[in-house]
């Protein structure tokens, strides 16, 4: 085994690793240059109107979160099924320091119309699981632990197990959007991954049991090699995971490097594919989006980069439905709190609506309470944002509860340029202008006395 890692091999393998490495940074940075480049063909107006799922869907590639659920309670909004406020949060949140003091509620309507299968399966999962009272849900009830809470081991293990029963439900619901939608030809796997994964690999695989036969196949040669097939078969049904298909390339590399009796010179350029191919899968993507729905994602990723810098100033003008909607669409793409916050609401002071103005003309920061409607109860993050505007993430009170970690580590996370995140503290109210703490029951909290549980992924801005 001294042989094989010669000097000489590894300047040699070392050198050819180098130049593949910058080949494929080479060919990343040319499809970022190009993507950038490629504006898509559908307006903002269009990407807004569209069906929230559908925008988080080819956003993900497929790849859905907990957090990718507000997309859907978005639609359902929409479509009048569920209706939208701004509440308090429970009470044990209310004195954590890196939680808000006001999150979101759904109700489900009177008058429901026609849904979708996957819809249907939100509103049983979170009203029949998580809901409460006339068939409401919040969201703080899919949050984690509070610092308090998370000073208790027996707390711990229930939100963990809480985390387990939603992912079950996710994966249900995912599955079931895939299957009611007809969205499967959105996402393929890219090209180049099935070439490595479906060609490369086997032709190895060829190779290294070639070189084993010059020999003879010992026990532990075949034992690796059984391993490497179990494994490169697991990595072919899946194949965007990418350490599965690691797994099988270093059971090959290890294979290779024990194998006995057999001269190195004909096994050098075996194990510089085989580390080659390590690192290029490394950096190449799982998924891609189809020639399809490409213009989509152009546009999407256009609108995107374009509103993290804010709202323009020339829509402020428009109606408040309308920039209610650029709200959702911004949280859909996690550029919520960064629109908000880089949007210059002083413009909205030519705004029709008499409630949009008198908040406008309150000073920043001034009102510790939540944003309150007396007649503009369509439009429930607008009003939260202007209200809390000015403040580091407007809109956390739509991105917090699906980030389990900002209950501990959130101060890290998003820290402001003096090293610490200003979380907005609200007394709270509702939208409708009313506070009940009837919707508040754990004042004295015990295990198992709310439903919920959270994403340990998802990310902010």
């Amino acid at each position: 085994m001294e042989r094989i890692f010669e000097v000489g091999w590894i300047q040699r393998s070392g050198a050819q690793l180098i130049w593949v490495i910058l080949a494929v940074l080479v060919l990343q940075i040319l499809l970022s240059i190009r993507n950038r480049m490629s504006k898509g063909s559908y307006t903002d107006e269009e990407i807004e109107q569209a069906d929230p799922l559908f925008l988080a869907y080819v956003f993900n590639k497929g790849k859905m979160r907990l957090r990718d659920t507000l997309a859907s309670l978005f639609a359902l909004t929409r479509s009048g099924i569920l209706s939208l406020r701004v509440i308090p949060t429970k009470g044990r949140y209310q004195d954590d320091q890196y939680a808000p003091n006001v999150t979101l509620e759904f109700q489900k309507t009177k008058q429901i119309g026609q849904i979708m299968p996957d819809e249907d399966e939100l509103i049983q999962w979170f009203i029949g699981e998580h809901g409460f009272g006339a068939q409401k849900f919040r969201l703080d009830t899919l949050a984690g632990p509070s610092s308090q809470e998370s000073k208790s081991a027996e707390n711990l293990y229930y939100y963990r197990e809480r985390e387990k029963l939603d992912s079950k439900r996710l994966r249900q619901w995912v599955a079931q959007i895939r299957e009611s939608r007809g969205w499967e030809g959105i996402v393929r796997t890219p090209l180049l991954l099935r070439l490595l994964v479906g060609l490369l690999y086997p032709v190895l695989f060829i190779l290294v049991a070639a070189l084993g036969q010059m020999d003879g196949l010992g026990i532990i040669d075949i034992l690796g090699l059984s391993l490497a097939l179990l494994l490169w078969l697991l990595s072919w049904r899946r194949v965007y995971v990418r350490w599965v298909f690691q797994l099988a390339v270093f059971s090959l590399f290890m294979t290779t490097v024990l194998m006995e009796g057999v001269e190195f010179a004909f096994r050098s350029e075996v194990l510089t594919a085989i580390i080659i191919m390590l690192f290029v899968r490394l950096f190449l993507p799982g998924r891609e989006i189809a020639p399809m729905a490409r213009e989509w994602s152009r546009s999407l990723h256009r609108w995107r980069r374009k509103y993290k810098k804010g709202i323009p100033t020339e829509r402020l003008g428009e109606a408040v439905e309308s920039l209610e909607r650029v709200l959702q669409t911004a949280l859909v793409l996690r550029i919520g709190s960064r629109c908000s916050r880089k949007t210059d609401w002083t413009h909205l002071q030519n705004q029709f609506e008499p409630e949009i103005r008198q908040m406008l003309q309150k000073e920043q920061k001034k009102s510790s309470r939540a944003a309150v409607s007396k007649n503009i109860s369509a439009t429930p993050l607008l009003l939260l944002v202007l209200s809390l505007r000015g403040e580091y993430r407007p809109l956390f009170a739509a991105e917090y509860p699906y980030e389990r970690l900002n209950y501990k580590v959130g101060i890290f996370e998003h820290g402001t340029r003096e090293g610490k995140a200003k979380y907005h503290k609200t007394s709270g109210a509702s939208s409708s202008g009313t506070y009940t703490s009837s919707y508040d029951n754990d004042s004295s909290y015990s295990s198992g006395s709310d439903s919920g549980g959270s994403d340990s992924g998802g990310g902010g801005d």
